[in-house]
């Protein structure tokens, strides 16, 4: 087995967290400092290639108290605005140029906490939101273009985290059910893209990537989760290490590679991350190597997958071979 190598460059860009594989990721620029009824802020969202090279910017005027839209990217680096507050989707073209928008559903109003859970494989874009007033939650696929091609509905609640792999037809959903006594039963269902469900899983997740071996990986702050996809058995589940959280996570040669940091501390607005340290886990969930990086305090971060594996807190990459 390799030992972790880090070697540290200073890059012009920030990347947010990724899955693997990915060829395109989004920065967001916030600017206008609103703070008044009345007043409104800009959002410029950049699209980039995985080698920095800008595609386009989308700029979305926000009123101050409104929640920013999230943005998912297709694989031809066209994308998807989603705006959970107004529950609406924005779609454009790989040149940035506007295709449509959509109401999610004819049945929502406006919610500031209304959760709103996507995922986006090659084409296809997938969403898992509640319906208001009713037990049901609604998954709803969508192609490039803004056509809805499917809706399936479930009577699930409590939703932290939404997976997909389109060529497996495997969707994975995590949840919480909680009993009478007041315990939290944290539950991730295996469905069909038709909605049968195939298995259900001890464990959570908020994000989650395939990997080309067969493996889905789906992680929280707190905990890893590896499930074999062809006979959807658990492969593992594991927690952070003491007194870390987890940043992001990625595999290469079937090799998972996690960053954790310790707890966040809330500065100007912004969570600030110190302690950072990079894991190489196995498949049965054993860490066979960790490094401590010794970076100034960061904000912005995340994996970038090219020839290489890249961890960015903020204007630093973070080699890791």
């Amino acid at each position: 087995m390799k030992k972790i190598f880090i070697t540290i460059l200073l890059i012009s860009s920030i990347a947010f967290a990724q899955s693997i594989n990915k060829k395109y990721f989004a920065e967001k620029k916030i600017s206008g400092g609103s703070n008044t009824v009345g007043e409104f802020n800009v959002v410029e969202y950049s699209v980039k290639t995985i080698d920095d090279k800008l595609l386009y910017k989308i700029s979305n005027k926000t009123d101050y108290d409104i929640p920013y839209s999230g943005i998912e990217i297709f694989g031809d680096g066209s994308s998807i605005l989603i705006n959970s507050f107004y529950g609406t989707l924005t779609f454009f073209s790989n040149n940035g140029k506007k295709i449509k928008g959509n109401k999610i559903s004819k049945n929502l109003g406006f919610q500031y906490e209304r959760n709103i859970k996507s995922v986006v494989d090659n084409n296809t874009l997938l969403i898992l939101f509640q319906e208001d007033n009713t037990p049901y939650i609604t998954l709803q696929k969508y192609n490039k273009a803004g056509a809805l091609r499917k809706t399936i509905s479930f009577e699930k609640k409590n939703i932290s985290g939404l997976a997909y792999s389109e060529p497996l037809n495997q969707i994975y959903i995590s949840y919480v059910e909680w009993e009478n006594s007041g315990n939290a039963n944290k539950l991730i269902a295996l469905i069909n893209g038709e909605g049968e469900e195939l298995k259900k899983y001890s464990g959570n997740f908020e994000k989650g990537f395939f990997t080309n071996d067969n493996m889905f990986v789906g992680f929280s702050n707190k905990s890893l989760i590896s499930i074999n996809t062809k006979d959807k058995k658990l492969n593992f589940i594991s927690n952070a290490p003491q007194n870390k959280i987890y940043l992001d996570v990625t595999a290469s040669s079937e090799i998972i590679i996690a960053a954790a940091a310790g707890l966040p501390k809330l500065t100007n607005g912004k969570w600030i991350y110190n302690n950072l340290t990079i894991l190489k886990i196995d498949k049965s969930g054993n860490i066979t190597d960790q490094k401590n990086v010794d970076t100034s305090p960061f904000s912005d971060f995340g994996f970038r997958t090219t020839d290489v594996v890249k961890f960015v807190a903020d204007n630093k990459a973070i080699i890791i071979e």
